[in-house]
């Protein structure tokens, strides 16, 4: 059972920071879910990457996040594991992928990737998809 609070989500990532680029993609319903949503990708003036995932008509549990290779039609292996959505919220500061490699905004935004949100922690059923970097329209 899970509560939601207005504060529950806010992580400050840093003292006078100034976003100075930022990308969203929208995220579509996947399996009948109904669930939507926004992917944002910030860069902030002390050059750090954030992504905020801000979910529609999801329920309080978690749901799990994380950005994929490929289209989100061809499906691929996880490329970066980010912060459940909790509460509907998620917010992940991304500095490499899940083997190490760094990664920065540009490189987000040039990547062949999608993101990809989970049913739950025990059901990797898609909830909802939105192709990022180069997949994007």
């Amino acid at each position: 059972v899970y509560s939601c609070s207005k504060s529950d989500n806010i992580e400050p990532t840093g003292i006078n920071e100034i976003i100075v680029d930022k990308i969203d993609y929208q995220l579509s319903p996947v399996n009948a879910s109904g669930i939507t949503g926004t992917a944002s990708f910030t860069r902030d003036s002390n050059d750090n990457t954030t992504i905020l995932i801000e979910l529609i008509n999801a329920t309080t549990e978690e749901h799990p996040a994380n950005i994929r290779f490929n289209t989100a039609a061809e499906g691929g292996p996880i490329d970066i594991t980010l912060k459940p959505c909790t509460c509907a919220v998620s917010t992940t500061v991304v500095t490499q992928l899940d083997d190490g490699t760094p990664i920065d905004f540009d490189k987000l935004l040039n990547l062949d990737g999608h993101v990809r949100i989970e049913q739950s922690a025990t059901s990797t059923e898609v909830v909802a998809i939105a192709d990022i970097g180069i997949n994007a329209n």
